[in-house]
């Protein structure tokens, strides 16, 4: 006769390793992260900022995303005047570089 306590073992072991792989790949989605020229980690938002000084501001200042007539409305739209931006003005951006951008114009200015 078998013992019991196997199954219920068995299925407790099974839904730990579930819970804690589903653990890690959330904490992966989430910490993503940008490497910069001196093959350091940093965050997005940080990574967002130093791209928008560094291209951004060539062509304009903080006013176009404070002023009262703005016609962003949307997190899309911001996405899609940062990729219009971009392709304008002939930036070496990757996606993951525009993501950035768009996260830390949307948490300076925007608030979607």
């Amino acid at each position: 006769m078998k013992k019991p306590i196997k199954q219920p073992l068995h299925f407790l072991l099974f839904v730990t390793a579930i819970c804690i792989s589903s653990v890690s790949c959330a904490n992966d989605n989430d910490e993503k992260a940008a490497v910069n020229s001196e093959d350091e980690i940093i965050a997005p938002l940080t990574h967002g900022e130093e791209a928008h000084e560094n291209h951004c501001y060539k062509c304009h200042t903080d006013d176009v995303y404070t002023r009262e007539n703005r016609f962003v409305k949307s997190i899309d739209a911001l996405s899609q005047q940062v990729v219009r931006c971009k392709d304008g003005s002939n930036v070496p951006w990757f996606d993951e570089d525009t993501d950035a951008v768009v996260q830390f114009l949307n948490k300076k200015y925007y608030r979607f």
